[in-house]
């Protein structure tokens, strides 16, 4: 039988992100940047490297520029397409936080959860948007997601698999997709202790399916991107190259020249605020 709560999800999508949907522009200072990257993948053919007028994107990876590139080609129409991805990763992440959650703990904290996480301030913030955020927040869940159904409720080596591999297009997306595989980390010590919820399985050599996966996800691009570079041999390709596997990530990482913030950003200026549900701030109303 169709699970019923799956309607009151829909419910909220639908309020909460798609309420307005190819009504409105893309807005500054990001969405104008990013659709017009994706509409000259269209135009040119070029899918390997972004550009934005003619001059190549380094700044990110490309897999949310085929998703706006993909919509973009198959309606026609900037407007009616380029907040689809970001709507689309709002359905996949309460999907997947909710039949996580009904595995572990039930249909009612299921929807709890789900409900709760549709309701925070940023979730409708990020996902009503034509940002990467929300497309690297659906990989990251689909990666937490698949190795959790492993290492809690397995054994299950696809989901193990997957899980890897969506990490691998988090890295393609943003260079911090690979972040849910630091999950991995804990669950051999937890066992060791004999934590009761993990399952103990024999695995061998397929515990590598994980790191499979994600070296696939990210040489769907990576691999053809240094061959076009390596049979071109063009200096602006090399730049571009060099560029979004060194300058953005490596030199990113060890010295970042912006979005500088003190250690306690998190834990005071995002987490209160914006990890809250949305009914907290409605006492402003009443000024």
């Amino acid at each position: 039988m169709r699970d019923k709560n799956f309607y009151w999800l829909a419910l909220a999508v639908l309020l909460l992100v798609a309420t307005g949907m190819g009504l409105r522009d893309p807005w500054p200072a990001d969405e104008p940047r990013f659709v017009l990257i994706a509409r000259d993948m269209v135009l040119h053919g070029d899918w390997l490297f972004p550009r934005v007028g003619g001059d190549l994107y380094h700044d990110k990876p490309p897999l949310f520029f085929w998703l706006l590139a993909t919509g973009y080609w198959i309606t026609g129409s900037i407007r009616a397409s380029f907040l689809i991805p970001s709507f689309l990763a709002a359905c996949g992440i309460l999907a997947l936080v909710y039949d996580l959650v009904r595995r572990l703990a039930g249909r009612e904290a299921a929807l709890a959860g789900a409900m709760l996480l549709a309701c925070t301030v940023q979730f409708p913030i990020v996902t009503r948007g034509a940002q990467i955020d929300a497309t690297l927040c659906l990989l990251t869940t689909l990666s937490l997601y698949g190795l959790l159904r492993h290492l809690m409720l397995g054994p299950a080596w696809g989901w193990y698999f997957i899980g890897g591999l969506a990490a691998g297009l988090g890295v393609i997306t943003k260079g911090v997709g690979f972040l849910p595989l630091l999950v991995l980390l804990p669950y051999p010590l937890l066992r060791a202790r004999g934590f009761q919820p993990l399952p103990r399985f024999p695995g061998g050599a397929r515990w590598s399916l994980a790191a499979i996966g994600f070296l696939a996800g990210i040489a769907i691009w990576l691999v053809p991107m240094l061959v076009a570079v390596a049979h071109s041999n063009d200096p602006q390709l090399i730049a571009y190259r060099d560029g979004i596997l060194l300058q953005q990530t490596v030199k990113r990482y060890a010295s970042a020249w912006h979005h500088l913030a003190p250690w306690y950003y998190f834990l005071v200026e995002v987490i209160p605020v914006l990890w809250s549900p949305a009914s907290l701030l409605l006492f402003w109303l009443v000024p």
